[in-house]
């Protein structure tokens, strides 16, 4: 009996421990967040370094939230931050295109589009802020009707998600896709 009650004190004490861990935003402060695991045994080598590109495809539901997929992207770097990597071994790009273009607009585009400031401002400034490049494809803004100057500033132009992204596996980065 005494083992049994050891056990169940030990099990809910345990499980009460990781419950308690919350959700942390170690790079990109409040988007992309984390949740604490303190008993990991596997970690990201804090000594490679690591290319990502993730293409960004899936149309945004509700234009007045932040994109799902952009905010779970920020949690690529996130993670890996949280897992011991430095910022200076991380080299991510997110390319935007397809359904997912207006994460790119400019504030005032996206008001005129969608009667709303982009909500996605404060996460493409966090990107840029942690060196994390954005580029939208120029087929995607072609097709919707797009100038230069209704995109996000800080946020590059490509020909096309195509040649942004194979130029950027060409150069060694991993290609993910939301």
């Amino acid at each position: 009996m005494k083992k049994y009650l050891l056990t169940l004190l030990l099990s809910c004490l345990v499980g009460s421990l990781v419950q308690a861990q919350g959700i942390v935003y170690p790079a990109i402060q409040g988007y992309g967040g984390v949740n604490e695991v303190p008993f990991e045994t596997i970690k990201p080598d804090p000594n490679q370094q690591y290319k990502f590109v993730i293409e960004l495809s899936n149309s945004i539901k509700d234009k007045k939230e932040i994109s799902d997929y952009l905010d779970y992207a920020a949690k690529m770097y996130n993670v890996h931050i949280y897992g011991g990597v430095p910022k200076e071994n991380i080299d991510l790009v997110f390319v935007v295109y397809a359904g997912s273009t207006p994460i790119a607009l400019s504030n005032e585009e996206y008001y005129k589009r969608f009667e709303v400031a982009n909500p996605n401002a404060g996460l493409l400034e966090e990107l840029k802020r942690n060196g994390i490049r954005v580029i939208v494809c120029g087929q995607s803004m072609m097709k919707q009707d797009l100038t230069p100057e209704m995109i996000y500033p800080g946020v590059e132009m490509a020909v096309s998600r195509f040649t942004a992204t194979t130029d950027l596996m060409n150069k060694g980065y991993l290609l993910f896709g939301l």
